[in-house]
């Protein structure tokens, strides 16, 4: 949630130095005899040749067997064994049994279909830092630096609703244990007792949404609900503030489910400043859960369909100078 610059990276060696190795490894390998030189380099080399003609005998009733399938057993396809005098019929095309094509890998940054009930957490939001491939993001994921939630804003003050139905898991400053981290936080947790740093951290609110996944609201300048209280989609559960690390009233609204396998690194230059876990479970994007709305850009590139029937804002004529 907070604005970091992206760390140096560590070079273990020089260009030159790996210049220099990759030389000294061919020169080796143009300089290896072809033959051996000596009586035990003979005997590994006949060893070897040996050790190929036996693992063909070996193979080669086995390969008979699965081809002819002279007992019906079989082959080692995983289909039945054609005999070998069995002939193909006319007209008919010889066709080889393919593979199932595996489907694509899933994206864990776009939610299932079945997540529904959402409400848009702010009444009349601007979009100040959409979720995904951002500079400003203290995350990466498949290589790219990443912003792991939504930034919205209106005012400072106005309220801040509950997304969806849940009940609260966290207020406060200490929610780190409810957002999915995947190592020990205990090294975050002395450090911070040790500093008395928590109360540098924005307020936050985590929900479980009861539907396998949790939302997150953070940098509220006041929080009206308690851990273990059960709330609505569209109760107001704080206000919209800028505490923590924050250049302006917004809210940082995320969405995760804590069984998610894929996973973000988070920027090594936090890791090891505040001795937080390096990676976090993945969130997806939340702009796929909420309503559609026609005032949001990001909304019409997820849902050009649906933008087609927003209206169209006319375009201030030109001045005459």
């Amino acid at each position: 949630m907070s604005v970091q610059h992206d760390p140096a990276r560590h070079v273990p060696y020089s260009v030159p130095e790996r210049a220099r190795e990759r030389f000294v490894r061919s020169h080796a390998a143009r300089s290896r005899p072809l033959l051996p030189h000596s009586r035990n380099g003979w005997m590994v080399l006949g060893a070897v040749v040996l050790a190929q003609v036996v693992l063909v005998v070996l193979l080669l009733p086995g390969q008979s067997t699965a081809v002819t399938g002279a007992s019906g057993s079989p082959g080692s396809s995983g289909q039945a064994a054609v005999p070998a005098s069995a002939s193909v019929p006319s007209g008919a095309v010889a066709t080889e049994s393919l593979a199932p094509t595996p489907e694509p890998s899933r994206d864990p940054t776009i939610p299932p279909a079945s997540l529904t009930g959402y409400v848009w957490p702010l009444a009349a939001p601007i979009i100040t830092l959409p979720f995904g491939p951002s500079e400003w993001g203290d995350f990466f994921y498949q290589g790219q630096r990443i912003h792991d939630g939504i930034d919205m804003a209106s005012n400072c003050g106005d309220p801040v609703f509950a997304a969806h139905d849940g009940t609260v898991l966290a207020t406060g400053t200490t929610f780190d244990d409810q957002l999915g981290w995947v190592e020990s936080l205990q090294p975050y947790k002395d450090l911070f007792n040790r500093k008395h740093w928590w109360s540098s951290l924005p307020l936050t609110v985590v929900i479980d949404d009861g539907d396998g996944f949790r939302s997150i609201y953070a940098h509220e300048y006041k929080i009206t609900v308690k851990v273990g209280q059960t709330v609505k989609a569209g109760q107001v559960i704080g206000y919209e503030g800028a505490t923590g690390n924050a250049t302006g009233c917004h809210v940082h609204f995320g969405l995760f489910n804590p069984n998610e396998t894929a996973t973000f690194s988070l920027d090594p230059g936090i890791v090891a400043r505040d001795l937080l876990p390096e990676h976090e479970v993945a969130r997806v994007d939340p702009m796929y859960v909420l309503p559609f709305r026609c005032e949001i850009a990001e909304m019409r590139t997820i849902y050009p369909d649906k933008a087609r029937a927003c209206p169209i804002v006319p375009t201030a004529p030109p001045t005459k100078k």
